[in-house]
C-alpha cells in the first residue's frame, strides 16, 4: 500500500472514531484550537402521551376484497366477527337463448381467497356459507359498521383448505335455488331481463364462515373472480347430438363491502364504546378494519423547544415496541403512519388525502409523503425517523400535537397488535455549540 493510501485510510479511521464518540449521551467534539468552539452532542427522551380512539367511518366498500369469518383469541375482544356482502350482475346482454329441451347439469360458485389473518398451515380450513341479502343493496359507500339484512336460506356451502391465493375454489349451490335461476333465464322471466329487475329480485350474497368450525378471518376477492357459473346441455338444431354449454353471472362492477363487530367485554379495551372518543386504557393497540388506534400527544416537544431553542436536531427517532406476543401465523401491520387529528378525533382532510407527519426531506406542511414506521420482526418493534417534523415543530412551522397511529391496510385487513405505554418512545439526538 502506498503512502497516500495509508494517509487516506488513517483519516477515515479518525473520522469514524470521532463520529462513534459523538453518539454518547453527552460529549464534546471539536478542533483543539482557541478560535473554534467545541460541539456537544446529547440525547433526550421526550414524553409522548397516548389514549385510545375508535375511529368513525372506516370505508370497507369497493376495495376488491370482502372480509368474513370470526376470531376467538383476539386481544381486542372475543369474538371479532366479519361478514362480507357482494352484489351479483345478471349479465343480461350475454345470457344465452336456452331451448325447452335443455337440461341443467350443475351450478357452482367460483371464487378466490385473497387474505388470511392467520396464515398458519394448521388454520387454513374454511367452512364457507352463502346466504341471500334480504334488502336493497344500494351502490354507495359503506363503512365497517354498516350491515344488511340477511335471509335464512342457505344458498351454498362447502369446506376448503386454503393453500394459495391464486387458486380458484369451486362450491356447489343448492339445487332448488340453482333451478330457479336457470329457469328464469330460460323462460325470459321479467326478473332476469334487466339488471334493475334482477337486483330487486336478488340483491346479492352475504358471506360467512361457520363460526363453530372456523377461527380465522378470510378475504374473498370481489369483481369478476367471484362468479356464478351454470352448466347445461341441450340438443343441437337437428337433434343429432347433445351440446354442453355454459353461461355465468359475476360480481364485476357490483357493490361490495364488509362489516366488523367486536365484543370487547373482558378485554383491555372494554371501556371503548363510542366512536371518536378518547379512552384511557391499560394497554395501547392498533387494530385495522375495526379502526381502533392510539391517539398520540406530542406536546412534550413544546417543552423541548422552549428549553433548547438553539440546538441542532440531528435525529428524532420514534419507536413503538417491543409489542405484545400474538399467535403463531398472525402478523402485525406491515407499517404505521401518523395522521393529524384534533379534539374531534377524526383525520384532518387535505384535498384528496389527509394531513400527516411527512417523511424526512419532504415539505412538512404537505400530505403527499407520509412517514412510515416499518416493523422489525426480530426486535418486535416499529421505528422510524421524524426528524424533519421535530425541526419544523422546534422552528414554529408546525404546532399540532395530536396524531393517530394509523396502520397499513386499514381498510382491507383485521391485523393488529398491542403494546405497553412504556414502549412508546421519542428520542432526540441533538448538538449545540458551547
Amino acid at each position: 500500500m502506498n503512502l497516500l493510501a495509508k494517509i487516506k485510510n488513517c483519516g477515515i479511521l479518525m473520522l469514524g472514531l470521532a463520529i462513534f464518540n459523538s453518539c454518547e449521551e453527552k460529549g464534546e467534539f471539536g478542533i483543539a484550537t482557541d478560535d473554534v468552539a467545541p460541539v456537544e452532542f446529547s440525547t433526550v427522551d421526550v414524553p409522548v402521551g397516548a389514549s385510545m380512539v375508535l375511529m368513525d367511518s372506516i370505508i370497507t366498500s369497493d376495495i376488491s376484497i370482502a372480509l368474513f369469518g370470526q376470531l376467538n383469541n383476539s386481544p381486542f375482544g372475543n369474538p371479532v366477527s366479519a361478514t362480507g356482502y357482494i352484489g351479483l350482475a345478471a349479465n343480461v346482454l350475454n345470457q344465452p337463448d336456452i331451448s325447452d329441451d335443455a337440461v341443467l347439469d350443475s351450478v357452482q360458485i367460483n371464487f378466490k381467497i385473497g387474505y388470511l389473518i392467520d396464515t398458519a398451515l394448521a388454520n387454513r380450513a374454511l367452512s364457507l356459507e352463502l346466504y341471500p341479502i334480504a334488502e336493497e343493496f344500494y351502490d354507495t359507500t359503506y363503512i365497517n359498521t354498516n350491515s344488511l339484512a340477511i335471509g335464512d336460506e342457505l344458498l351454498a356451502s362447502g369446506q376448503f383448505q386454503i393453500d394459495a391465493f391464486d387458486s380458484v375454489y369451486v362450491m356447489d349451490v343448492t339445487a332448488d335455488w340453482a333451478t330457479e335461476f336457470f329457469e328464469g333465464v330460460r323462460t325470459d322471466d321479467s326478473k332476469f331481463i334487466s339488471q334493475d329487475e334482477f337486483e330487486a329480485f336478488f340483491p346479492g350474497f352475504a358471506i360467512k364462515a361457520n363460526a363453530v368450525m372456523d377461527n380465522n378471518i378470510y378475504g374473498i376477492q370481489t369483481g369478476s373472480t367471484f362468479e356464478l357459473a351454470f352448466y347445461y346441455s341441450e340438443p343441437n338444431a337437428d337433434n343429432t347430438e347433445t351440446l354442453n354449454k355454459e353461461f355465468s353471472m359475476s360480481a364485476s362492477g357490483m357493490p361490495n363491502f364488509y362489516n366488523v363487530t367486536v365484543d370487547r367485554s373482558g378485554s383491555s379495551f372494554e371501556s371503548v364504546v363510542e366512536t371518536s372518543t378518547e379512552y384511557e386504557t391499560s394497554l395501547l393497540g392498533v387494530h385495522a378494519g375495526e379502526g381502533l388506534v392510539p391517539k398520540v400527544d406530542f406536546s412534550g416537544l413544546e417543552e423541548f423547544s422552549n428549553n433548547f431553542p438553539e440546538v441542532i436536531v440531528n435525529l428524532a427517532e420514534i419507536t413503538i415496541g417491543p409489542i405484545e406476543d400474538f399467535p403463531d401465523g398472525e402478523y402485525p401491520p406491515f407499517s404505521l403512519s401518523f395522521y393529524m387529528t384534533d379534539e374531534r378525533n377524526t383525520r384532518i382532510p387535505d384535498r384528496l388525502t389527509f394531513r400527516s407527519i411527512q417523511e424526512d426531506g419532504a415539505n412538512p406542511l404537505s400530505s403527499s409523503s407520509p412517514v412510515r414506521l416499518f416493523y422489525d420482526p426480530d426486535k418486535k418493534t416499529y421505528s422510524g425517523s421524524i426528524t424533519s417534523f421535530v425541526k419544523a415543530y422546534q422552528s414554529g412551522v408546525i404546532s399540532r400535537n395530536d396524531f393517530f397511529v394509523y396502520p397499513s391496510l386499514m381498510n382491507s385487513s383485521l391485523n393488529g397488535f398491542t403494546f405497553s405505554r412504556d414502549n412508546l418512545k421519542l428520542k432526540i439526538f441533538y448538538s449545540e455549540v458551547n
